[in-house]
């Protein structure tokens, strides 16, 4: 059965990542606040719902961009246009990880032990402010996760931008966190019942629900 809310939410939150990698490639900057949200939600392995890993108040960013980066109509918008294409990038990498069980089941074991690791030192994190999520010594985790067990196996990823942004060691790790961030959000997708495949047939209601976030 579908779920228009939990898919719509879950594609949200990709948007909300690939938005902020792209403005990071572009502009060398993120909004802050709507990257805590997705970072955070890598942390929360054990949620009793969809809520508890996302609140819809917080994902503004990520609906405003699935509709136009999700748009029937023709992507006119050069911004728009990479978004959806970095969305398409991460959906098709997403398939791959969950594709190979020993490397899916190793990430989930890494964030399990990540978790315990920055809760420790963090013990507010999953309710702390937008400066204890992004932390320097936090991001670099995660950035490192991504870079030491994906990056190795699977092709790189396309990312617009300008090279003086894309060469900082920061944005880098940035942008990392921000994939692993991407990847969470579909697998999540997944479990709630979302596939490439069904995408034509939800997306009109999916729209419809983003355009009510906004």
């Amino acid at each position: 059965m579908k779920n228009i809310r939990s898919e719509s939410i879950a594609l949200a939150a990709l948007f909300q990542c690939c938005s902020q990698i792209n403005r990071i490639a572009h502009s060398g900057y993120c909004d802050e606040q709507a990257v805590s949200t997705v970072f955070r939600a890598l942390l929360v392995t054990n949620p009793d719902t969809i809520d508890d890993i996302y609140k819809e108040s917080n994902l503004k960013i990520g609906f405003k961009s699935l509709i136009e980066g999700f748009s029937t109509d023709g992507i006119t918008d050069n911004t728009a246009k990479e978004l959806a294409k970095l969305a398409m990038q991460v959906m098709s990498l997403t398939d791959r990880i969950m594709g190979n069980s020993s490397l899916y089941n190793r990430l989930s074991n890494e964030i399990d032990s990540m978790k315990i690791q920055i809760e420790k030192d963090y013990p507010d994190f999953l309710e702390g402010s937008t400066s204890v999520v992004m932390n320097s010594d936090n991001v670099e985790k995660f950035a490192q996760l991504y870079q030491s067990l994906i990056s190795p196996n699977f092709s790189k990823l396309l990312i617009f931008g300008e090279e003086r942004f894309l060469s900082s060691t920061e944005n880098q790790n940035r942008i990392r966190a921000l994939l692993l961030a991407g990847i969470r959000a579909l697998v999540l997708w997944n479990q709630v019942g979302g596939k490439k495949l069904y995408l034509v047939f939800r997306r009109k209601d999916i729209l419809s629900y983003a355009s009510e976030q906004i």
